[in-house]
């Protein structure tokens, strides 16, 4: 291959919220009251070459049962060459919401597929357990949300870089980090951890349990879509976002995050 491929959804969204899949493994969910748009990466979720799949789905915003009749989301996938800069290489079909008005819709759902060709293949959720057969999965998940939680709020950070360890080498890898950089994502975070930011307890009658890629990765998120697992800066009113995702390796009976 003689370019280092990077994939990414160009997307526009307002008065819904939605969520994007790739692989059925969520790369965006976010409940918009107004307007958005702006392009996300999405290597970490194509795993090998092949046939990719991609789904939205438009549900309404946080309180209401309907979608909003100004409801729309518009996203299309692009690649770039990123060997030396940023090149546009190419773009795939582009989906356009059509629009609501007067009918009542409490869901919108679209289904695609698009052809990846990258030069790496990640070791992710392939050989996870299905969680489908797992029993008390709830449970077991906010064992080891509370798990990380209680490391990040102990500043035990070498912890938390080895409870993060598969996440970050898939990320590094499907992104061409080098190792300076992938330590400085790390570090980063561990900054904004020590910088005033408060680990909040998890609300366990709210946390909603989501099972992603076919039955292999689960998260839970509040009913507005976001990590359930946030930290907050009580003088600066802003919350920190710990999107992390987990799963159960074969032959292992706990949590990881990947």
């Amino acid at each position: 291959m003689s370019i280092l491929p990077y994939y990414m959804i160009d997307f526009s969204a307002s008065a819904c919220m939605f969520e994007i899949r790739i692989n059925d493994y969520p790369v965006i969910t976010q409940n918009i009251e107004g307007q958005v748009a702006t392009l996300i990466p999405i290597n970490y979720a194509v795993l090998e070459n092949g046939e990719q799949t991609i789904s939205a789905t438009m549900l309404p915003n946080t309180g209401e049962i309907e979608l909003h009749p100004k409801a729309n989301l518009r996203f299309k996938v692009m690649l770039f060459d990123v060997t030396n800069d940023f090149k546009f290489q190419n773009q795939f079909d582009e989906y356009q919401s059509k629009p609501i008005g007067d009918q009542k819709l409490p869901i919108i759902k679209k289904n695609g597929v698009f052809e990846a060709e990258i030069p790496y293949k990640l070791k992710a959720w392939q050989n996870g357990t299905d969680l489908n057969d797992v029993k008390d999965v709830k449970q077991k998940l906010l064992d080891a949300y509370h798990n990380l939680l209680s490391i990040i709020k102990n500043g035990k950070y070498e912890m938390f870089q080895e409870k993060i360890v598969n996440r970050e080498l898939n990320m590094a890898t499907s992104m061409y980090l080098s190792n300076k950089d992938a330590q400085a994502r790390i570090s980063e975070l561990i900054s904004d951890f020590e910088s005033g930011f408060q680990v909040m307890p998890i609300i366990e009658e709210s946390a909603l349990l989501f099972i992603y890629s076919n039955g292999k990765t689960a998260a839970l998120k509040k009913p507005n879509g976001e990590s359930a697992l946030y930290l907050l800066n009580r003088k600066t009113k802003e919350e920190l976002m710990i999107d992390v995702t987990f799963y159960i390796p074969e032959g292992k009976s706990n949590f990881e995050i990947i």
